[in-house]
């Protein structure tokens, strides 16, 4: 998929950024922390978007590491994915926890669009669960 093809698709839009938040060393936490932030700006930039992207800030809030504060921010991110009208996958990997969102925003019909460094890893998880080309973009 093409730059104009997105932009089609996510202009003016609410779309949820899937990016990685989680890692075993803080400094990785914090490079996704960043990235995350820049990936926001960039659609918004790029796509002509409002884009909502948690894991900017999430891990400044809770401790991830604690089971009943990651489940607290799981909550929280579904519940903004449910507002969203698309899914923008974001990064060169996904991680599990970008995989329950992308299950959470299949499950609730949203669009999901692919960064062209992750069009391949989204597809194969698409396709792996048995759902077709349809929901993603």
């Amino acid at each position: 998929m093409n730059v104009k093809t997105r932009q089609e698709l996510l202009c003016s839009q609410k779309v949820y950024i899937c990016a990685p938040m989680r890692a075993c060393d803080d400094f990785i936490v914090y490079d996704n922390q960043k990235r995350a932030e820049q990936f926001a700006i960039d659609a918004m930039e790029e796509y002509g978007c409002q884009a909502l992207s948690p894991q900017a800030y999430l891990p400044y809030l809770l401790d991830l590491d604690d089971p009943i504060q990651f489940g607290l921010s799981l909550q929280f991110r579904e519940k903004l994915i449910s507002l969203c009208d698309a899914i923008l996958v974001c990064g060169s990997t996904v991680t599990d926890e970008m995989q329950q969102e992308l299950l959470y925003a299949i499950q609730k019909g949203l669009l999901i669009v692919a960064k062209p460094e992750n069009e391949t890893a989204v597809h194969r998880f698409i396709t792996q669960r048995g759902l077709g080309w349809e929901v993603i973009l």
